[in-house]
C-alpha cells in the first residue's frame, strides 16, 4: 500500500469518527438522571457539596423530567422559599449544555439580580463546562455564555433591550412574581421573552416563583392554568395519599394527621412514601 492510499485511509477513519461523535443521540437520560450522573454541587453555593442526589428531595424528580417529556412545553412551579426551585434551573440548564444544546435565556426580576445569579450561582454550577468570563478571548461575559451548540443568556425583567431580538428555545424565568408589570414602555416582560421562543417547536419554559399577593400573582395565574400537580404523601395508616397542609399538623406532637382516617405520624413516617399526583 502506497503512502498515499495510508494516508487517504487515515483521513477517511477520522471523518468518520468526526461524523459519528456529531450525529450519535443523545444518551437516553432524563434532566434527574443527568444530574444524578453528572451534577456537582460546589461549595460556593451548596451547604452540602459533592455529588447532587435526587433522592434526597424526591419532589424535585417528576418536575426536571417534565422537561424531557415531548408533550410538555411549560412547567409551572410554584412553592415556598428555599425548597430547590433553583436548583432545577440550574439542572435543566447542565443537562441541555451537555446533551441537548440551544439558545437558552434565564430571566432574573432585574439585570443586578441577573449579574449576582450569573456570578454566584450559575458560574460555579457550569465552570468544567463553559469558559469563565475572565479568560481571554473565551467569548463570554457575565450575562452571556457560549458552548458548543448553544448559548445562555441571562437577563434582567426590567431591562426590554434584553428581552428583544434574540431567539430562544429554552426559557428559565426565575421568581416572575418579583417581574415588573412593563419592562420600560416595551409591556409584560414575561410574554416579550415567551415571544422568543415561537420559532422552536421543541421550545420549553419553565416558570418558578415563591407566590406572594393572592390574585395578584404571577404564579398564581400560572400555577391555575396548569395540571395543578402537588406532591402527595401516603397516610402510614390507611395508604391514601395526600398533599399536607398546615391545618392537618398537630403541634402538640409535633406530627401530622391523615385527612382520610385522622391517623397521626411523626415526619419521618409520612416521608417514608410518596408520589407527585395530579389535580389534587
Amino acid at each position: 500500500m502506497t503512502r498515499k492510499r495510508k494516508d487517504k485511509n487515515t483521513t477517511v477513519l477520522l471523518f468518520r469518527d468526526i461524523i459519528k461523535e456529531t450525529l450519535s443521540p443523545p444518551p437516553d437520560l432524563t434532566v434527574s438522571e443527568w444530574a444524578d450522573a453528572y451534577r456537582k454541587l460546589s461549595s460556593e453555593s451548596s451547604a452540602e457539596p459533592g455529588q447532587w442526589r435526587t433522592d434526597r428531595a424526591p419532589y424535585q424528580r417528576e418536575i426536571m423530567d417534565a422537561v424531557n417529556d415531548p408533550e410538555v412545553e411549560k412547567i409551572v412551579i410554584m412553592s415556598s422559599a428555599q425548597v430547590g426551585k433553583t436548583e432545577l434551573i440550574l439542572n435543566t440548564l447542565g443537562y441541555h449544555i451537555d446533551f441537548d444544546p440551544a439558545p437558552i435565556m434565564i430571566m432574573q426580576p432585574t439585570v443586578a439580580l441577573a449579574q449576582s445569579f450569573s456570578k454566584e450561582r450559575l458560574a460555579p454550577a457550569i465552570k468544567h463546562k463553559v469558559a469563565d468570563a475572565k479568560s481571554r478571548d473565551s467569548g463570554n461575559t457575565t450575562l452571556n455564555k457560549s458552548f458548543p451548540g448553544g448559548y445562555v443568556a441571562l437577563v434582567g425583567a426590567n431591562a426590554p433591550s434584553g428581552l428583544a431580538s434574540r431567539p430562544i428555545r429554552i426559557l428559565l424565568a426565575d421568581e416572575i412574581d418579583r417581574f415588573p408589570v412593563s419592562a420600560g414602555t416595551e409591556g409584560d416582560p414575561l410574554a416579550l421573552a415567551e415571544k422568543r421562543t415561537n420559532n422552536f417547536y421543541k421550545r420549553k419554559k419553565i416558570f418558578v416563583s415563591t407566590p406572594t399577593i393572592k390574585g395578584a400573582s404571577r404564579i398564581e395565574v400560572e400555577y391555575e392554568l396548569s395540571t395543578k400537580e402537588r406532591w402527595s404523601l401516603a397516610c402510614p395508616s390507611c395508604s391514601e395519599y395526600q398533599p399536607l397542609i398546615w391545618e392537618q399538623v398537630v403541634f402538640a406532637s409535633e406530627s401530622v394527621a391523615c385527612k382520610y382516617c385522622g391517623a397521626i405520624h411523626n415526619e419521618y413516617e409520612w416521608k417514608a412514601r410518596g408520589i407527585f399526583n395530579e389535580n389534587l
